[in-house]
């Protein structure tokens, strides 16, 4: 039996309204924990060095969601491993220099682990270290609010501009 398109309507509204409740639970969840752990290692408003919060979070955020960062990230975190050749086909226009470039920089940031396998020649291969396969799933619900909500308009990505999908 079909349902009315009323009760459909009903069940929809009522979906995301608890989408929306449940969101705002995350967030309040999310800034609790995020203000219990500054107390507990002794932060407040500014950082030591004289650096202020958010200036600091501006320039961590620069550094993993940096041009082609967040793409390696992506990439990295839904083929668990790729080797660099795999990764520069799959992120299209990025030169060796610069992936080499980003993939050193996340490695010292403690994102990205660099393994060299014993073959001839000897390969090398790139994974999630579990620094980075945590801010990978931390981000998971911000785009998945931004998706839910509208605040970004879903569009079909391109071939060429979709490294995660596009090889």
């Amino acid at each position: 039996m079909l349902a009315r398109p009323e009760a459909a309507a009903e069940r929809v509204e009522a979906d995301a309204s608890m989408i929306e409740q449940r969101f705002s639970e995350l967030v309040d969840t999310c800034s609790r924990f995020s203000q219990d752990i500054s107390h507990r290692a002794g932060w407040n408003e500014s950082s030591p060095g004289g650096l202020d919060s958010v200036a600091l979070n501006v320039e961590i955020a620069r550094t993993v969601f940096g041009k082609w960062s967040l793409d390696i990230l992506a990439l990295l975190y839904l083929r668990q491993t790729a080797g660099f050749q795999e990764l520069r086909k799959a992120l299209g226009p990025i030169s060796s220099r610069v992936l080499s470039s980003k993939l050193t920089r996340m490695q010292e940031n403690g994102l990205v682990r660099r393994d060299v396998k014993p073959t001839r020649p000897p390969r090398v291969a790139y994974s999630l270290t579990d620094r980075g396969l945590t801010v990978a799933k931390l981000g998971e619900p911000v785009f998945l609010y931004l998706r839910i909500s509208g605040a970004i308009e879903a569009r079909e990505p391109s071939k060429e501009s979709d490294p995660v999908n596009g090889v």
